[in-house]
């Protein structure tokens, strides 16, 4: 199911191929109708006359109005919207026979299409067409119920006519960009609404995919199967071509698809009538369950029992606590406004976690693909407004750049609390070397090195040495040497007793900065042993025998979230740390989680010392292109690089051409890079081919099993529909009743929410919705296999600290003597035997992608970017990929020009919470205190709501540490029985590929 954009069909008839009667097992003309503010003004209504429609296409209107043709003298005449139903709907309606679906259909578009007229009909006015204003639409929709290959199909067409009145009553051409671009959104508006109607009808439903995708419960995976020949086809075809994803699904859907066929309504009900010999009893058990549902007979029974099911949900008896959003349900009304609130709160968690502030219209859509049943966009919308005027929510400043972004109270806070922190340690902390003697020493140490400081580090060791600032910024651009100044600070610090420890993010950089013979610590795991989650920390011996005394550096800083170094702040401080020095590159990778702390605190005026001389490109060419791609000047970079650059139709294959070209001793020294997962896939299964066809591999290979780490926010993880058998749960930290440990994810009920996990031959039913929605310490994995052979390069995928075995450690794998490996690395060797848990925790090293190449230097490079990658082709990520290499690198792509754009496009750079709130929050223009950066409290007594959403706020920030709460007596239930539990497919894929436009 799912709502897409399209140019519009049928050529210069139109109307006769979206009225065409081979779609519909009915009448001879199938049903339509006009709608669209515009369409009542016109006149226009009931069903669509198709010279009318053929008029109206053609931008001749009723009341004698003509939209004039564009600059080239053609006219487009608009677009469509395709709306389609899940496939175990139109087998109810049309297989079951229930009359009250096609209805709820076609309302639920009425209903969507009147809200996407709402929010996005745009028409243009002014001087040049420069002031966007709203428009009335017209449109027409014309409902069909086969597809191509004749099984039910239930789908509708909404041709959106290039015409629309301005509010000064002018008709003019519609401006569709909107429209278009947020046809995902208004999608999952639709399956909203109509998931809504389906329950109201007695429907059980279960999300099954993005944006609300939806089936009805109870219809057999086998009748499903058997009424989408269509499905099949488009399946078998990607499979003989390798192909997966929706995008190739898609391509493959539209170029497979049959031509229409004529009379076929006779042919597809004998069609049914046979299958549903074998199939129709179970649909129709659903259907008759549905008609047999007593609703409720007022509406305090509806609230009633939309508040006893929302209270079980968020209170099961597995221990999740209640949903902080809602506490106080007294307040809700409706079920609809119950439901809406639900899906907001895990909205703005879901894009919270992620960035430190997000667009209206991306909280709209996350929320509504977050939406249990009984949400509704009207719904949202409100408790969106709402939060906003409770002070939650914080907008950027009304006609401003970031006026239509969102920030949530507790991100501003934390923010403001960064910046303060940050100015209150300026001329506070105690030098550790005095100013006079910091010069000798460092020359002393420089001189053993045989080494030359530059006058830009000498001046950071400084500030780092004999500084009197408690919290230091080093903002070091890409190859200027900050690894190599950690170890002359160290030396000089530990002559006079003081020693330093290094915080990395990244477990991968251990290895590199532990050989130069530096204390090293992961960030996560100090953060995880000493930093608080309910309240202030206390000091402890642990902490300051880690700390105490100590110049505390963090290095790629930029990589680290306002979260993460709030809780660094507070450590630091509890540890007695002489100096908190934060290392990094504003220009590098960001952090995954939300916020840019270490831009944040340069762009407020941090204490900061800058390291610009780039002391790792040896030639003139990779000095210049490091510094243009710094300054996003992509198109000039890739000129400067000139043939290093080269265009492909198989950039993938062209990299490993030439890194197989390369002497054995080269290879060592050059590091394949891509820009993501797919590309280093390609490059790796190509190269590791290659060189098992050269002999380099080893002739025995060994399967090994692997785990994948999705890549879920915390919300995401609770939600049943990222589950599947087969999974692995890694649980970290002690939450919904579940210990530390690994559990296998055994049978689902996506309609209860319920499934199995199982550990040491133990099982029990859990539900996903009672993991911490503000927490931590969960990880969902999905198993996959590696070969590996003699020769290969491996890395470590997890850590074992004990072992010596941290993430991202490359290592290669010597010899395989049975079943047991042998690995190699700089530093130390390890033998994994069969029933190692690392074993699991094994991956190719050969190709690297881009998060991984954050931090690390090599002699040469051979880089990998696809012009098509959006999401990916970012200017830090370009910047990374291109100045990782020290002597030379050759970047291979599809279309330089192409990839150039893409990259100059997309900064990728997330406006801080604080952008949006320099002074005053836009909720009752409350100011900040200056000496703490927060919020007064929302402590007025008539503010209840506010106060229920400062708890929230302050539960997001305490990570989930409160006990489990037990649910009331009233609304528990028992769990669903294992016997009764319903074995998923192995493999579940979308069934909405029958794309009949």
């Amino acid at each position: 199911m799912t709502v897409r954009p399209n140019s519009i069909a049928g050529g210069g008839d139109a109307a006769s191929y979206y009225a065409a009667d081979n779609y519909y097992t009915g009448e001879q003309e199938g049903p339509s109708e006009w709608g669209g503010g515009g369409a009542e003004e016109l006149g226009l209504s009931g069903t669509v006359d198709a010279g009318t429609f053929a008029e109206v296409l053609d931008g001749k209107l009723p009341n004698g109005a003509v939209i004039a043709r564009g600059g080239n003298g053609e006219r487009a005449p608009g677009f469509e919207l395709t709306f389609s139903a899940p496939k175990s709907v139109s087998l109810v309606a049309m297989i079951g026979r229930d009359e009250r679906i096609m209805p709820a259909f076609a309302e639920a578009i009425r209903s969507t299409m009147a809200w996407a007229e709402e929010r996005f009909g745009e028409v243009r006015s002014g001087k040049a067409g420069a002031v966007i204003e709203p428009g009335r639409l017209v449109y027409a929709i014309f409902h069909h119920d086969l597809s191509r290959k004749l099984d039910p199909q239930a789908h509708a067409h909404v041709v959106v006519a290039n015409a629309a009145q301005r509010g000064d009553g002018r008709w003019v051409a519609l401006h569709n960009p909107a429209l278009w671009k947020h046809s995902s959104t208004i999608g999952a508006v639709f399956h909203a609404d109509f998931r809504a109607r389906l329950e109201q009808l007695g429907y059980r439903t279960e999300i099954t995919g993005r944006h609300g995708q939806f089936e009805i419960s109870g219809i057999p995976r086998a009748a499903i199967d058997a009424f989408s020949a269509r499905r099949e086809q488009i399946l078998s075809r990607a499979a003989e071509l390798g192909a997966s994803g929706p995008k190739a699904m898609e391509t493959i859907a539209v170029s497979t698809r049959d031509a229409k066929q004529a009379g076929d309504a006779t042919l597809a009900r004998a069609m049914w009538a046979e299958k549903a010999v074998v199939h129709g009893a179970a649909i129709s058990a659903v259907v008759d369950a549905a008609r047999g549902v007593e609703r409720p007979r007022s509406v305090l029974d509806a609230v009633r029992a939309w508040g006893a099911a929302l209270l079980e949900r968020i209170t099961h008896a597995f221990g999740p606590r209640p949903e902080p959003l809602l506490h106080g349900t007294d307040a809700v009304r409706r079920s609809a406004e119950l439901a809406s609130g639900y899906a907001v709160a895990a909205g703005v968690r879901h894009l919270g976690e992620r960035e430190a502030s997000f667009t209206y219209a991306d909280l709209l859509k996350s929320s509504l693909d977050m939406a249990e049943k009984g949400a509704t966009v009207r719904g949202i919308e409100a408790r969106i407004e709402r939060l906003r005027d409770a002070g939650f929510l914080i907008s950027g400043p009304r006609g401003g750049v970031h006026a239509d972004r969102l920030t949530t109270r507790d991100m501003l806070v934390t923010e403001k609390a960064l910046v303060v922190a940050a100015h209150g340690g300026v001329g506070q902390g105690t030098p550790i070397v005095d100013a006079a003697s910091v010069d000798t020493a460092l020359d002393r140490s420089a001189d053993r090195r045989e080494v030359t400081l530059s006058a830009e580090q000498r001046v950071a060791a400084h500030a780092m040495l004999s500084g009197t600032n408690r919290i230091q910024v080093v903002q070091g651009d890409a190859g200027t040497g900050k690894s190599f100044l950690f170890e002359l600070v160290r030396e000089v610090g530990a002559e006079v007793g003081a020693g330093m420890l290094v915080l990395v993010p990244q477990n991968k950089l251990m290895d590199d900065l532990t050989g130069r013979g530096l204390e090293v610590r992961s960030l996560a795991s100090v953060l995880k042993e000493h930093a608080s989650r309910a309240g202030p920390a206390k000091p402890n011996e642990q902490l300051s025998a880690l700390m105490k005394g100590k110049i505390v550096v963090l290095e790629e800083a930029s990589m680290v979230s306002s979260r993460q170094l709030a809780g660094l702040f507070e450590v630091a401080r509890n540890g007695q740390a002489a100096k908190l020095v934060l290392v990094g590159d504003v220009k590098q990778i960001p952090a995954v989680e939300a916020g840019r702390p270490f831009a944040l605190l340069q762009e407020a005026g941090a204490p900061t010392v800058r390291l610009t001389e780039n002391r790792r490109q040896q030639t003139d060419v990779l000095r210049d292109a490091a510094f243009l791609a710094r300054e996003g000047r992509v198109t000039a970079a890739l000129e400067r690089l000139g043939d290093k650059v080269q265009e492909s139709a198989h950039p993938a294959g062209a990299a490993v051409v030439e890194y197989l070209g390369l002497s054995p001793e080269e290879r060592n020294r050059t590091a394949l890079l891509t820009s993501g997962h797919v590309l280093r896939q390609a490059v790796l299964e190509t190269v590791r081919a290659e060189l098992l066809a050269q002999g380099k591999l080893g002739a025995e290979a060994l399967s090994l099993r692997s785990w994948d780490t999705l890549n879920l926010t915390r919300e995401e993880l609770r939600q049943i529909r990222h589950w599947a058998e087969g999974m692995r749960l890694d649980i970290y930290r002690h939450q919904a009743g579940l210990v530390p440990g690994s559990y296998e994810v055994g049978l689902l009920d996506r309609a209860s929410g319920m499934l199995e996990l199982a550990r040491d031959g133990h099982t029990r039913l859990f539900d996903p919705r009672s993991l911490r929605s503000g927490g931590e310490g969960a990880a969902l994995s999905v198993p996959g296999e590696i070969d590996v052979r003699e020769g290969d390069r491996l890395v470590f995928t997890s850590s074992d600290l004990k072992r010596g075995m941290a993430n991202g450690a490359a290592m290669t794998l010597t010899a395989i003597d049975g079943d047991t490996l042998h690995l190699s690395g700089r530093d130390r060797d390890h033998v994994i035997g069969p029933d190692d848990p690392m074993r699991e925790r094994l991956g190719h090293g050969a190709v690297i992608n881009m998060h991984r190449a954050q931090g690390m230097t090599v002699d040469r490079a051979i880089t990998v970017m696809d012009s098509r990658d959006r999401l990916l082709n970012s200017e830090s990520l370009y910047y990374v990929l291109q100045t990782r290499a020290r002597e030379d690198v050759s970047l291979h792509t599809d279309d330089k020009k192409a990839l150039a754009i893409a990259i100059e496009t997309h900064r990728g750079d997330v406006p801080h919470a604080s952008d949006l709130a320099p002074e005053l929050s836009s909720s009752g223009r409350e100011r900040f205190d200056p000496a703490t950066g927060e919020l007064p409290r929302l402590d007025d007594p008539s503010a209840n709501d506010r106060r229920q959403l400062d708890a929230m706020s302050a539960a997001l920030r305490s990570i989930g540490s409160e006990p489990a709460r037990p649910a009331p007596e009233a609304v528990r239930q028992a769990p669903v029985p294992v016997k009764e539990l319903v074995k998923e497919p192995e493999i579940e894929i979308d069934h909405d590929y029958d794309f009949d436009m």
